[in-house]
């Protein structure tokens, strides 16, 4: 590839990290404008990476099929598939080693994260070209001032990012700094790149607000790179845009007007209409011929609204003004101003009122209407012959101000809502009320989108109001809703037995009449009265009703009148059946050892014969006998029902009834079967609940027929007893339908005569546990460390010198004798009773002969002993206890385990370690 070496040296350099994996390089770039990556003649700052590793001194080249590059960093400058480094949209010089990194990965390699080269670039540092003069006066680049005007008092926004001036192609380096060379009292601030003035506004000619500012970008490299800072200097010339000035947006009301509040001429350049524009403007014509010339400004409101009035009539709605002023530019860079002087005019909303007629009802008035609509109770104004009415969905309300309910009315915002305010009458409560029609102005003007705002001086923002709309309109609408005192639903067809409760006498007929859930209860009063339909005679409530045979049917009718001649009626009509009798349920309890029984004389009461029975698993009856036999009927609830009362049609008039007889069946109760059984004396005490027949049902109570005073609940102090038998009975009582359930249990308690046994003296040596001891008078024998102990030793125990021990003898049912004590003496090692045991040499030739080094029984009596064993020169070659082997004729200290120690004489140190015998010595032959 070949390179324009224009005052530029490119630098590469190479450092191996690794042979096959991650290989890293790094490639120096000083002057990116002066390469050619095609080879074209146009310079375009095209480097391929492939190509600058392969030209590394001492790299192994790769193929440019070989994986693929990739840029952690995401510069969007790399061509990953070619290795095309595109270095004039990299946006920043290097300012360290890795700053940008380019990996070649291949995922089927067996490098880590599959990175074979990384290559780091150190790019050096471009100030870039400042773009062509403009003028004679050496200018950049021209902007218009867009933070001139008066609103930028509070937000300042930049005038132009200072980057505009250097040509684009290619792009300077962004990590350098803009530097402002001037002193001018128009210089607001400079951010990185953005660059604020204020051009003050000067009127008159010449009519251009201009000024021109030097700016410079300075930046710099890194090694080996030339680190000195590079400048490029631009002038900026910016022009002010000019400004037309606030233009206010004021609402009027008609009623305003009328008032007299709008008769003078206003002037449109006062600041209540105009704000801070700048003086060479002029205003545009209007429709209304307000506006004679370019510099008039002055126009007259209530001229304007005659004018409406006269094109429109009264009912015009409103109107919305406009009056436009506009500036034209002072430079090419800067564009005209136009701003607008907005008025509205709204009609004001007639009064109205409701109606003369009378709206009064009475509650639930079956001749009266059963709704009405607010909207026609309304009256309007009519001015010069035009009526002013206000039916809208839109622009109204219906609510109720005050009353016990809204009687169904639909507010505004409500689905189904309706100007026409429509209400319900029926059911509603009782009351006056008021209801309220209010209307928006808005109604006026349905699609107003008018947005009223003013700007004061210094202000940030035009702040919007609500001010100059016509106020709202509303009038209400009064009635009244008479109460009735409430008589009661009409109440029919209701059929009751003799014997319901309902109908008990004396029977208040009130409490058949059915209501219709209001909160108000049926009247009572005097007002109210009860005429007995079959006679036409009026009657006093409560009644007693006569003596029913079959059936009658009784017709009343109760009515009540106000003052206000509200009426209330209620018809009541009821049929009253005799009923038949089944009895008074009863409970009755039966053993299951118990004889036959008839139910039927178990019902209380006097029930008819004329029932049937029905009872647990599908038992039934064709009359009234119902024979429980114990021995196969089943427990629970029979029931005795006597048949339906019918009229003439054979409809069921008044129902049958039942009763119930609920037979609990109680278990005889068992106390299992008797028995002989045998208990040793030295049990101390046994559980007679554990001798019962595996049948016998818990619960019982043991009685002492031998008044052996041995027994407390189930439990038998055997200790206290002698040998012989003993009888106990178990006793059952069971449900208090059954009989008494018992049963004896005899006890052979048994005691086993003391073992016959001696003190006994062993030697030392011979290691005696309690297997050696010698006892007689007895099948087995328990060996114990204590007269109470319950802990039966083992025969391997060691026996200790001077301790005492305690047998016991057992029998062939394992009972247990009184315990005998005995004491045992251990001879010392030095008894002339006690021969010694450890021989004077060993033969380690594997004969299985006299291999060892044998204690004898020392061991056992010395549990906690320690042998050592030296050598001729007095070193120890072995040390033992209970946990090490015996001694072999190899020795287990430090230096020479393992060695197999010569033939010869050896010496030994036993230690007892008992705190009371002392140690011995000795000597032995070992031979091999």
């Amino acid at each position: 590839m070949n390179r324009i070496l224009c005052f530029v040296l490119i630098i590469f350099s190479l450092t191996k990290v690794e042979a096959q994996c991650n290989v890293v390089e790094t490639i120096t770039v000083c002057d990116m404008t002066v390469i050619d990556g095609d080879n074209d003649g146009k310079l375009d700052g095209i480097i391929n990476l492939y190509e600058e590793y392969n030209a590394l001194p001492g790299v192994t080249p790769i193929s440019t099929t070989t994986g693929t590059w990739f840029d952690p960093n995401f510069n969007f400058a790399l061509d990953e598939s070619t290795g095309d480094l595109y270095l004039w949209d990299l946006d920043y010089a290097s300012k360290s080693l890795t700053d940008y990194q380019f990996q070649l990965i291949d995922t089927s390699s067996s490098c880590p994260d599959g990175i074979l080269v990384t290559v780091n670039l150190i790019l050096g540092a471009f100030k870039g070209y400042a773009r062509p003069v403009l003028n004679i006066q050496d200018v950049n680049l021209e902007v218009c001032d867009i933070g001139s005007t008066p609103k930028s008092t509070c937000f300042i926004l930049p005038d132009v990012d200072l980057f505009q001036a250097l040509e684009s192609v290619p792009s300077p380096h962004l990590n350098g700094e803009w530097i402002y060379e001037g002193s001018s009292p128009n210089f607001v601030s400079l951010l990185g790149s953005k660059f604020t003035v204020t051009i003050p506004y000067s009127s008159g000619p010449p009519l251009v607000d201009q000024e021109t500012f030097e700016l410079t970008y300075r930046i710099s490299g890194m090694s080996p790179c030339d680190v000195t800072l590079q400048e490029t200097t631009v002038n900026i010339s910016v022009t002010r845009q000019v400004f037309s000035g606030y233009g206010q947006a004021t609402r009027i009301c008609e009623l305003d007007i009328l008032n007299g509040n709008y008769n003078a001429n206003i002037n449109l350049r006062d600041d209540a209409f105009l704000l801070q524009e700048d003086t060479e403007g002029v205003w545009a014509t209007d429709p209304y011929g307000e506006i004679t010339s370019p510099n008039d400004s002055n126009i007259n409101i209530n001229d304007i609204y005659q004018k409406i009035i006269n094109d429109n009539g009264v009912r015009f709605g409103c109107a919305e003004l406009e009056f436009t002023y506009s500036v034209k530019q002072r430079s090419g860079v800067c564009s005209d101003a136009e701003s607008k002087v907005l008025f509205k005019i709204y009609e004001y909303l007639r009064p109205f009122e409701q109606n003369d007629d009378v709206l009064e009802f009475c509650e639930d008035d079956p001749t009266g209407p059963t709704s009405i609509n607010l909207y026609d109770q309304l009256e309007f104004t009519t001015e010069a012959g035009v009526l002013f009415d206000y039916y809208n969905n839109n622009f109204t309300n219906w609510s109720l101000v005050s009353g016990p309910s809204n009687l169904g009315l639909i507010s505004s915002g409500d689905l189904g809502y309706s100007a026409s305010g429509t209400i319900n009458l029926q059911n509603a409560p009782p009351g006056n009320y008021v209801f309220e029609y209010e209307v928006s102005p808005g109604i006026n003007c349905p699609s107003d989108g008018f947005l009223a705002f003013t700007s004061a001086p210094n202000s940030c923002a035009p702040v919007m109001n609500n001010y100059g709309f016509c106020d709202s309109e509303s009038a209400r609408v009064v009635l009244t809703i008479h109460p009735k005192l409430y008589a009661g639903e009409d109440t029919a067809d209701l059929e009751f037995c003799e014997t319901a409760p309902t109908i008990a006498s004396p029977l208040d007929l009130f409490t058949l009449l059915t209501t219709n859930g209001v909160d108000d209860p049926i009247y009572k009063g005097p007002l109210g009265n009860w005429v007995d339909l079959a006679t036409g005679n009026s009657i006093s409530n409560p009644i007693t009703l006569p003596q029913v045979n079959g059936q009658q049917t009784f017709n009343y009718l109760y009515r009540t009148i106000t003052s206000n001649d509200c009426v209330d009626t209620a018809n009541l009509s009821f049929t009253v059946f005799e009923a038949y009798q089944s009895g008074i349920s009863t409970a009755v309890d039966i053993c299951s050892s118990s004889s036959v029984l008839n139910l039927f004389g178990s019902l209380g009461g006097n029930p008819s014969t004329t029932g049937t029975w029905s009872g647990p698993n599908g038992y039934t009856t064709t009359n009234h006998n119902a024979m429980f036999d114990p021995a196969s009927s089943d427990a629970g609830v029979y029931t005795y029902t006597v048949p339906n009362n019918l009229n003439g049609f054979g409809d069921i008039m008044c129902p049958g009834n039942s009763s119930t007889v609920t037979v609990t069946l109680h278990q005889s109760p068992n106390a299992g079967n008797g028995g002989l059984y045998v208990a040793c004396r030295s049990d101390q005490q046994i559980d007679l609940v554990d001798y019962l027949d595996a049948t016998a049902d818990s619960g019982g109570t043991f009685i002492d027929l031998n008044s052996t005073n041995a027994l407390t609940g189930s439990l038998l102090d055997v200790s206290q007893l002698v040998s012989g038998t003993y009888d106990f009975r178990y006793e059952l009582q069971g449900h208090s339908s059954c009989s008494l359930s018992t049963a004896i249990i005899s006890i052979m308690v048994e005691e086993v005569s003391v073992p016959t046994v001696t003190n006994q003296t062993f030697c030392a040596s011979e290691g005696a546990t309690i297997s050696d001891l010698q006892v007689s008078n007895g099948i087995d024998y328990n060996w114990y460390e204590t007269a109470t102990s319950t802990d039966v030793l083992s025969f391997g125990t060691a026996l200790i010198n001077g301790e005492d021990y305690y047998v016991s003898a057992l029998d062939a049912n394992s009972c247990e004798s009184p315990r005998v004590q005995i004491t045992v003496t251990m001879l010392p090692l030095s008894h002339i009773s006690c021969d010694s045991c450890i021989k004077d040499g060993i033969s380690v030739n594997g004969d299985g002969e006299n291999d060892d080094f044998d204690l004898c029984g020392l061991p056992i009596t010395f549990p906690n002993f320690e042998l050592n064993i030296y050598n001729r020169y007095g070193t120890v070659v072995y040390k033992g206890n209970k946990n090490t082997p015996l001694f072999e004729g190899t020795s287990n200290v430090s230096l020479t385990i393992g060695n197999k120690l010569p033939s010869g004489v050896y010496f030994y140190v036993f230690d007892p370690k008992d705190g009371v015998t002392a140690s011995f010595q000795g000597n032995f032959y070992l031979s091999r």
